[in-house]
């Protein structure tokens, strides 16, 4: 068969020479020729019949196709989706014209930069260009975004989204950043609304493409810049400075009141407690005198009972001295008769008689 093929090939190599050189050949060489070249098949009798099974075989098997890790197929017989979420793996559908497959990468996080040039990933509509947005107390700021999403729905991406999705997400992040910063002061967008603007604008851009049904998911929203125009850009951002010095010094000042009150709370107590605690003391001391006098006096009248006024006041009195007088030297010395006072002389026994004069 191989030596038939060369023998065709090689007469219509001639019959294309002649053909330039517009000779026309008959056409009983023609059938000739092809006779000599196939006309020993005649005595096979299954070869035509191997011959389309093998091309049946062939068929068949351009329905087997190979959907990667992280990919999803979709599915379509004569354009109309019948699988819209093939798992990877090696799958099969049936042969073209009836069906086709169609994968499509869902675990890939794409960008779209909005105002910004992302390398790589040069624009192929719109070139770059800011978003302008007017804020609630009327001040023009313009912004720079930058949008990660990924495919969530294979089928509504493949069939809904015209041509590519950059146009679908510029048009929807320009409307939502708008729409909010529509509602909100310069300040807060300058400074600490920012976080607050991102979040809101992403849940703002994922419902409207899930109303396109575009088979997108919007995995974050990332500011770049926002900025006023450069006529008043060093205004603003006096004022911005402005504005963060003075948190900072409020921020100082609850720090050193944070530390100085504690303390001084710290100080009152203590100060409370020691005099509750003085306080205690002394009357339980007043307490104690009150009592011991209650029973010194339950005591003398007593003694004055059994002993008489005089030698209780007596006694209390010389235990009195005793106490008073406790390290110092003491003498008793009896009254004269008929209460006769007695003046007593003590002279220290250590002190020296005074030296004699001169004379006798």
């Amino acid at each position: 068969m191989g030596h038939a093929l060369g023998r065709l090939g090689k007469r219509i190599r001639q019959l294309m020479g002649m053909a330039e050189a517009g000779l026309r050949p008959a056409g009983q060489t023609v059938r000739q020729d092809l006779g000599e070249a196939f006309g020993h098949l005649r005595r096979y009798r299954h070869t035509g019949k191997a011959a389309l099974a093998v091309v049946f075989i062939l068929y068949m098997l351009s329905g087997t196709y190979l959907v990667d890790s992280g990919e999803l197929a979709v599915v379509t017989r004569f354009g109309r989706v019948v699988q819209g979420r093939v798992s990877p793996g090696l799958r099969w559908h049936v042969p073209w014209p009836f069906e086709a497959a169609r994968t499509v990468n869902v675990s890939q996080v794409r960008r779209e930069g909005i105002g910004v040039s992302l390398p790589g990933h040069a624009p192929e509509i719109h070139p770059p260009e800011e978003i302008q947005l007017l804020s609630g107390d009327e001040n023009l700021l313009t912004a720079k975004a930058i949008v990660q999403y990924r495919v969530k729905e294979p089928a509504d991406y493949l069939f809904r989204v015209d041509y590519n999705e950059d146009p679908l997400l510029r048009a929807a992040v320009k409307a939502a950043l708008t729409e909010l910063a529509g509602a909100m002061q310069v300040d807060a967008l300058l400074t600490s609304g920012r976080t607050e603007l991102q979040r809101r604008a992403r849940d703002q851009v994922q419902e409207t493409l899930d109303a396109y049904q575009s088979g997108l998911e919007i995995v974050s929203i990332d500011l770049q810049e926002i900025a006023p125009p450069g006529e008043v850009a060093q205004a603003f951002r006096d004022v911005a400075s402005a504005a963060e010095e003075k948190n900072k010094l409020i921020n100082d000042a609850r720090g050193y009141a944070n530390s100085v009150i504690p303390q001084a709370r710290g100080e009152a107590e203590r100060r409370l407690r020691e005099a509750e605690g003085y306080k205690t003391d002394v009357a339980n001391r007043a307490r104690g005198e009150a009592q011991r006098f209650t029973d010194t006096l339950a005591q003398y009248a007593r003694d004055a009972q059994v002993y008489g006024a005089n030698v209780t006041r007596y006694r209390l009195y010389v235990e009195t001295m005793e106490k008073i007088l406790a390290k110092a030297k003491k003498y008793v010395v009896e009254p004269g008769q008929d209460g006769e006072q007695v003046r007593v002389r003590i002279l220290d026994q250590m002190q020296a008689p005074p030296a004699p004069t001169g004379r006798p």
